[in-house]
């Protein structure tokens, strides 16, 4: 993560969630009331409040080098949709014990308190010697693209830059025809060391297609996971003969397969009879390479503008569809990904234990 993403993360928790702690703690106070007092106070008005101010939290504005801090830091599932599932779950189980539950909300409370604290210092630093961050959307018509190269698509020397600068050539190519653009409309913003991230700005246009291909990719790959996580389960079982895995190979097979063409075809849907011919095939080429750049442990994050406000009589009809229709996908595919994490994990944590299983036939 630069400087420039630190600023920006400490200064989306100073705006979204720092204005949130007095409901949160006015929910907080109430539940401890009710675990320590026989006259017990309605919760529903504390309730509410939080959840309008967890849900209104735009977590699609952060890139995944950020929200992978706030899971450092343990505050990544207090905020937005995922804090108010855990609030919502932490109320009912109140019911049976609340002394518990008041506690773990105080717990929550007192670590984003912690969090808001920590990145104010950080933003104090930085802004003591002179650095303030710069903005991540230069217009609204505009959209930041991250890509992150890392695992078995790392960039650790400059045959690897090489390589892989010719096939994010051939990605754009494909992305800017489909929009009726050229390569060149895709700007290179920057790049950050570490795992390499290269900063892109594309138009809205080329952004949508992008949106729509990473949602289509993350839905193959948690498809994929499913049946891998039900074989698996099936084996432990010991219900899956060979033909059975041999099915569910099968099928696991032609929904890997089958995901180039759906993205293909949901880009088509969006943007019409463009799509056909030289640009197809470029289009088609582009997908192809974005699913294979993903299988190998690459990440591409987008940071949409954020939407117009209901007031701002400048706005555009037009440019206000295609932001909503950018966070809306972004977010499905961020939905998509952090199921496919839990599976992984699921499949994880079901493993035999092959070292145990060995001790014990020893025995």
């Amino acid at each position: 993560m630069d400087v420039n993403e630190l600023v920006g993360l400490a200064n989306w928790m100073n705006e979204h969630v720092k204005p949130s702690m007095s409901v949160y703690e006015q929910l907080a106070k109430s539940m401890e009331q009710n675990a320590t007092n026989g006259n017990k106070v309605p919760l529903r008005e504390h309730l509410d409040a939080v959840k309008k101010a967890l849900l209104d939290m735009p977590v699609s504005q952060l890139s995944y080098q950020q929200t992978d801090l706030l899971d450092d830091m343990e505050v990544g599932d207090l905020l937005g949709e995922k804090g108010w599932r855990f609030v919502e779950r932490t109320v009912k189980e109140g019911n049976y014990d609340p002394a518990s539950a008041a506690a773990d909300i105080r717990k929550a409370k007192q670590r984003l308190d912690s969090a808001l604290q920590q990145f104010q210092q950080t933003r104090q630093s930085l802004s003591a010697v002179g650095i303030a961050g710069e903005p991540d959307h230069e217009a609204s018509d505009k959209v930041t693209v991250r890509i992150r190269f890392k695992d078995a698509v790392e960039i650790e020397n400059v045959t690897q830059l090489k390589k892989w600068s010719a096939e994010w050539y051939d990605i754009s190519r494909g992305l800017a025809m489909a929009a009726g653009e050229r390569p060149e409309d895709v700007e290179v913003k920057g790049a950050t060391t570490g795992s390499l991230v290269v900063v892109l700005g594309t138009t809205l246009s080329v952004a949508t297609i992008i949106a729509l291909i990473m949602k289509q990719i993350a839905s193959t790959v948690k498809s994929s996971m499913e049946i891998a996580h039900t074989l698996q389960d099936w084996k432990m079982r010991k219900v899956a003969d060979a033909e059975v895995e041999r099915v569910l190979l099968a099928r696991r097979k032609s929904v890997e397969d089958g995901g180039v063409q759906d993205a293909l075809e949901l880009v088509r849907e969006k943007i019409g009879v463009r799509i056909a011919g030289d640009v197809e095939n470029a289009l088609k080429k582009s997908i192809e390479k974005m699913f294979r750049f993903t299988s190998k442990g690459g990440e591409v994050d987008m940071l949409p503008p954020p939407e117009p406000a209901d007031d701002d009589e400048e706005s555009d009809d037009a440019v206000t569809e295609a932001i909503n229709t950018i966070i809306e996908n972004v977010e499905e595919m961020r939905t998509l990904k952090a199921a496919t994490q839990l599976l992984i994990e699921d499949k994880a944590n079901d493993a035999p234990d092959n070292d145990a299983e060995d001790s014990e036939a020893g025995e």
